[in-house]
């Protein structure tokens, strides 16, 4: 066996669940109802560039949860149950397991985002849109990079527990962290920064750097960039869309190397 086999045998099991299917029509759905508001509500010019930007803070919100969602029980389950042990006598390498969970959660998720964005495209399109071919497809392969993002951090958390309810719990705990909490300290120290009288209004370049870490941060800072054509940032080239792009892709593998580290070494019991 491989981790290919690994792969798609999971994504047969995974994709019939139930828990999966309404996992992936959400995320299909939001991304539809976007491209179909969009045009009602945005500003000429209506083009499938313009929507990149529009639909890019849903994303940061909803890929979050689903990433997670359908990351975090992939290995831990099996675990739990003693497959994992199985598996891994047939022969297959632990490293075998990663790849093949992570190809086909992150295959389930890109497949729901490639044909709603397909569809999304078009509503926008029809009938006064424009559509921008090179910058659209350039979103759509940052969409499925962040997605990978979020289905990477649930997969570590799935591989570093030895339990599914530590690993939901651990799960969850990082997207309040950066989806709820990491705005509201932004917000915090440059308020208090200004009423101290450190900052007039705007944080320092490496300030804005630290707290634009966070990946749905990185993401639309790549996406403002390259897609929308409105500029990444005002500031220090490290706060531009390439800095950006480039912290996408490390958060694209940096926790699950980090995860893999501890899981290689761990007792499988």
């Amino acid at each position: 066996m491989t981790w290919q086999t690994i792969a798609r045998r999971d994504i047969e099991v995974t994709a019939g669940t139930r828990s999966s299917k309404l996992l992936l029509g959400l995320t299909a759905f939001s991304v539809l109802l976007a491209a179909y508001i969009y045009p009602v509500i945005g500003t000429a010019p209506i083009t499938t560039a313009r929507f990149g930007g529009f639909v890019a803070g849903w994303l940061t919100t909803l890929l979050p949860f689903v990433g997670v969602l359908l990351g975090y029980g992939a290995v831990v389950n099996e675990r739990e149950s003693g497959a994992l042990r199985l598996s891994l006598s047939l022969p297959n390498s632990r490293l075998d397991v990663l790849l093949g969970k992570f190809c086909s959660r992150v295959g389930l998720l890109t497949g729901a985002l490639l044909v709603s964005l397909a569809g999304a495209g078009a509503l926008v399109v029809y009938p006064f849109g424009e559509f921008v071919v090179s910058r659209f497809l350039t979103f759509v392969l940052l969409t499925v990079l962040f997605e990978s993002v979020w289905c990477g951090i649930g997969l570590a958390t799935s591989l570093i527990v030895a339990t599914r309810r530590r690993a939901l719990v651990l799960a969850f705990g990082l997207v309040f962290l950066f989806v709820v909490v990491w705005d509201a300290v932004g917000t915090a120290l440059r308020v208090g920064l200004n009423a101290a009288g450190v900052v007039d209004g705007t944080l320092p370049g490496p300030a804005r750097f630290l707290l634009g870490l966070e990946p749905g941060h990185v993401f639309q800072r790549a996406v403002s960039g390259l897609v929308t054509g409105g500029g990444a940032a005002e500031g220090p080239w490290y706060l531009n869309e390439w800095v950006a792009l480039a912290l996408l892709v490390l958060w694209s593998v940096g926790p699950l190397g980090l995860a893999y580290a501890s899981f290689a070494r761990r007792d499988i019991s």
